[in-house]
């Protein structure tokens, strides 16, 4: 390094310790020093401005900012890499200049044009800020300045691609840039030679796979289907040309290629080829690729489009010959009662066909898992009497198990859960609690009678066995028919069944401690138990990783904060996640923020190595987590955790949780094990604590978090920069909140808004006016008044707000929480809270804000901590029924007799008793009561 740079280096680190240190007027200072003596570089210049905009005073951020948009406007333009590195940064910090931000490297590369590092940081830029047509255009810029380097045409296509099917785009570039890519990229396909020969080939030819697959998509965004199909039929980019080599996923390409071109009788000639058998044992056998159900379900959509007699007899004939050829095959029997079925529906074949066709494959596949999946979809088909004589059939033709082996008893399985599905629940209304107990005793019978492995063996070695699910079948069957066992309107489950199902499922986990849907189902009855520290420990045994964070652990995090938002103990070697819900909300969202850093990180390394197709699924994938719903969610729930119960403070999720954005749900149901008939609600919809959150829950959790947040810069008597917006009541609770929302989080929304009104007219604000903040007083005492009743013990010491949410053992007599007790509670709690803050601030001594009247204030800050006090009773009173002696005794009873709901059969308590381990049970049941009591403790240490 020269002496020059050395020099240079050194000052310029002076400057940067003082930014670091917060010393920005000493910044300000060596930087306007510097210059004076000369050193008048566009480098200090742009620096000088951002020092003076990070500035906290209005005075200097206006200067900075005046003298940032001079540097971009300058002529000749800036084109000194670092300058425009500070100008670049000062600008994302400055809203509304985005298109002053993508100029000034637009100008810097016309006026350096062979100066490759500012297109190429250019590029970068705007790439990693998804910013697509600047990208686009630095895109251009570089492979007509540099034509040599083949990468940056491919990049201009890809980012005209892009830019096509961006939903931000206009109409007019969707249309523009995707025809510009579409013709650049046939272009590209054209100048590939014919002759594999040809060594050599036009720079800007096709040279991979990866770049044909470009193709491909660009095409389909086009609509050109019928153009896939016949590029991957010609001899330099089709599926036998050196490009391609026969790899079977541009077969599929081919394949979705004819059928969204409607191209059908080609589509069922491909399929035949791709299906055909040799006759001559000596040939090659089709690929194994080629038993695949995308190719069988081609066949037999084009049979069906064509729906000609002769084609569907030779569909039918050339399934019938491959079935004789590959009896094994699932997919060629799949496809055989997929025809029928749809020939079924056309009336081309007849009821007793359909049932036929059924049986046989049942009678094929019954010793298969995926047997009860595969013809539920056909089975709606056959009328009453013939689905009692199919499932007769399944029952007659079990056949001789094998003695021993982890398989054993699977057809009894797939036939239980077939009549779980046809017989019992769509005779929902008419079955009897008999035919009901009946069903669970055959269940837990069967999965007795299969060999599992010793107990004795290492926990994680036992991995889970079919006839898991005849445990989870059971619980599920106690949980789902149990709604008719009590007289109720509303049909709740009964407490005490989901107590027992929770029983059943940890028995199972005894013999198979790691079976996926046993624990997700726990976790959910655990939450509706109201025992959150079980459900946040049994959760961890899920090993949730990376993306199940936005697909699965929303099982655990919906109203977590309204139900368990306090840690329960520690556990002796495990994660603070695991008891401590905080924790836990904390770890889902470092996915979110690492899973955003690794996708820019993928994405450019893909851009650079050519993985086209792999960059755009990344930063789809990246655009769908920043927008999810899940991440939003989660900060605003963490957020809420920590005004509840304490802890460490969650700004730092700020803009997450007010980001206004549209929203992405990715949230998945699938692994909970459903045997519902098709068109009828999962078994997971009934497990669920409330309704599904939505775009109305985000909303209102998003005013609250606006209320609490503008109380906190109140009491701080920090000043409002900017006018606080209030968003209608309309808009957050709408005309429908039931279908996001429970009643206490609707009712806790409403008085929210109302308490914010208060707190912006405090806040001087000149948008709310003293009859619209009477008004909202008004509402808010009679909440409290509603409030102070649902809360007052009576006579009994039952609240009215207690025997609508606890569990009774007994009549008249309240046990134990259950999830709606803590979310009422809660729900309750968080607007008093708020109440507090509002008053203490418009009361505070010396403030200017206090335009309201003091006795109204002070009334209401009465009641508020009446409504605490209430609470807090409400608490004890049912601590002291959770601990009372004989409890536990009374608790395994209920589990084994199922009293509460009536006294079950003879048949169901002896399956019971020896399905069910006693010493198990009795751990199972202590810790049940523990939980409650730490979640009724948690919620006495909330201050106000």
């Amino acid at each position: 390094m020269s002496t020059n740079d050395a020099v240079f280096q050194r000052r310029n680190k002076q400057i940067e310790d003082a930014i670091d240190a917060q010393n920005l007027k000493q910044a300000l200072q060596l930087i306007e020093k510097r210059i004076k003596k000369g050193e008048d570089t566009p480098f200090l210049k742009a620096w000088k401005a951002h020092v003076l905009y990070r500035h906290a005073d209005d005075v200097h951020r206006q200067r900075g900012i005046t003298e940032t948009l001079a540097l971009c406007k300058a002529e000749p333009p800036v084109t000194d890499l670092d300058a425009l590195d500070i100008l670049y940064e000062t600008l994302e910090r400055i809203t509304g200049q985005e298109e002053t931000r993508r100029s000034i490297w637009e100008r810097a590369a016309k006026a350096k044009p062979q100066v490759r590092d500012i297109q190429t940081r250019w590029f970068t830029y705007a790439f990693e800020s998804d910013d697509w047509k600047s990208a686009q255009k630095a895109a251009m810029s570089l492979q007509n300045n540099f034509p040599k380097t083949r990468k940056y045409y491919i990049w201009a296509i890809f980012l005209s691609y892009l830019l096509a099917i961006d939903p931000a785009s206009s109409e007019m570039d969707r249309k523009l840039f995707g025809t510009l890519a579409y013709r650049m990229i046939s272009k590209a396909a054209d100048n590939v030679p014919s002759d594999p020969k040809e060594l050599l080939s036009p720079p800007r030819a096709i040279q991979t796979s990866e770049e044909l697959m470009l193709l491909v998509k660009i095409f389909e965004s086009q609509g050109r289907h019928a153009e896939v199909a016949k590029i991957l039929d010609s001899d330099n980019l089709g599926l036998k040309s050196q490009i391609v080599q026969n790899d079977w996923s541009f077969v599929g390409v081919k394949l979705d290629g004819l059928e969204k071109a409607q191209m059908w009788p080609e589509t069922l000639s491909y399929t035949k080829e791709l299906l055909a058998i040799p006759s001559n044992p000596g040939e090659k056998a089709a690929t194994p690729e080629s038993d695949d159900w995308a190719v069988w379900n081609a066949l037999v959509t084009a049979t069906q489009k064509i729906n000609t007699p002769e084609t569907t007899a030779e569909t039918q004939k050339f399934i019938a010959d491959y079935i004789n050829a590959l009896p094994r095959s699932r997919n060629a029997r799949l496809a055989q009662l997929d025809l029928t079925h749809s020939n079924f529906q056309s009336g081309t074949v007849d009821l007793n066909t359909l049932l036929s066709t059924c049986q046989e494959y049942f009678n094929h596949s019954k010793n298969k898992l995926y047997c009860f999946s595969d013809l539920i979809k056909y089975l709606p088909g056959l009328d009453k009497p013939s689905l009692s004589k199919f499932i007769q059939y399944a029952f007659d033709t079990q056949g001789q198990p094998d003695e021993k082996g982890p398989f054993r008893g699977v057809a009894m399985i797939n036939a239980l859960k077939l009549e779980y599905c046809f017989l019992i629940t769509l005779d929902e209304a008419s079955v009897s609690r008999e035919k009901v107990e009946e069903f669970v005793s055959r269940c837990l019978s069967e999965y007795r009678a299969v060999d599992r492995p010793e107990r004795s063996s290492a926990p994680s070695t036992i991995e889970s066995q079919p006839s898991d699910d005849l445990c989870v079948l059971a619980a599920m069957s106690l949980i789902r028919f149990s709604r008719k066992w009590v007289s109720s309107e509303l049909e709740v489950i009964p407490d005490i069944m989901l107590i027992r199902a929770a029983a059943i499922l940890e028995r199972l986990l005894l013999d198979s401690p790691h079976n996926y849907q046993a624990l997700l189902l726990l976790v959910r009855l655990y939450l509706r138990l109201g025992a959150g520290s079980i459900a946040l420990k049994t959760f961890s045994k899920l090993s949730v990783k990376q993306l199940q964070f936005e697909t699965v652990a929303h099982n655990l995090f919906t109203r977590l904060a309204t139900v368990h938002p306090h840690s329960a103990p520690p556990i002796d070697g495990a994660e603070y996640k695991d008891f401590n819900p905080q924790s836990a909300f904390v770890q889902a969202l470092n996915f979110y923020r690492n899973a955003d850093a690794t996708s820019t990180r993928h994405r450019s390394n893909g851009l650079e190595y050519g993985s086209y197709v792999n960059t755009e699924g990344t930063i789809e994938l990246q655009r769908r987590l920043k927008q999810s719903i899940c991440r939003r969610m989660w900060a605003l729930e963490v957020k809420r955790v920590q005004r509840l119960a304490g802890g460490d403070p969650m700004g730092r999720y700020d803009q997450i949780a007010r980001d206004p954005s549209a929203l992405v749900d990715q949230r998945s149901f699938d692994a909970f094990m459903n045997c519902e008939a098709p068109n009828q609600p999962t078994f997971e919809e009934l497990m669920r604590l409330g309704p599904l959150p939505r775009e109305k829950w985000v909303k209102s959790a998003q005013m609250t978090d606006k209320l609490f947040g503008l109380l906190k810069d109140m009491a701080a008597q920090k000043p409002n920069l900017v006018e606080p917006e209030i968003p209608s009541l309309e808009d957050i609770v709408g005309t429908s909140p039931e279908s996001d929302m429970t009643p206490s989080e609707v009712e806790g929304a409403r008085i929210n808004f109302h308490l914010l009104r208060v707190a912006v007219f405090l806040s001087g604000s000149k948008s709310v006016t003293s009859d619209q903040v009477d008004q909202s007083l008004s509402q808010v005492e009679e909440w409290l008044d509603s409030s102070l009743k649902d809360l007052a013990l009576g006579g009994a010491a039952v609240s009215p707000i207690m025997s609508r949410t606890a569990i009774f053992l007994q009549p008249e007599i309240p046990y134990a929480p259950t999830w709606r007790f803590f979310h009422n509670i809660l729900s309750i709690l968080e607007p008093v809270k708020a109440l507090l803050s509002v008053c203490s601030v418009a009361l505070k001594k010396g403030s200017k804000n206090t335009k309201l009247p003091k006795d109204r204030l002070e009334t209401l800050m009465g009641t508020g901590r009446k409504a605490h006090e209430e609470i807090r009773e409400n608490i004890r009173t049912l601590k002291t029924h959770v601990s009372e002696p004989g409890k536990l005794g009374s608790l395994i009873d209920l589990v084994i007799t199922g009293a509460g709901t009536g006294e079950d059969g003879p048949l169901l308590q002896g399956e019971l008793e020896k399905t069910l381990d006693a010493a198990s049970l009795e751990l199972f049941c202590g810790e049940l009561m523990e939980s409650w009591e730490e979640g009724l403790s948690g919620i006495q240490t909330i201050r106000l």
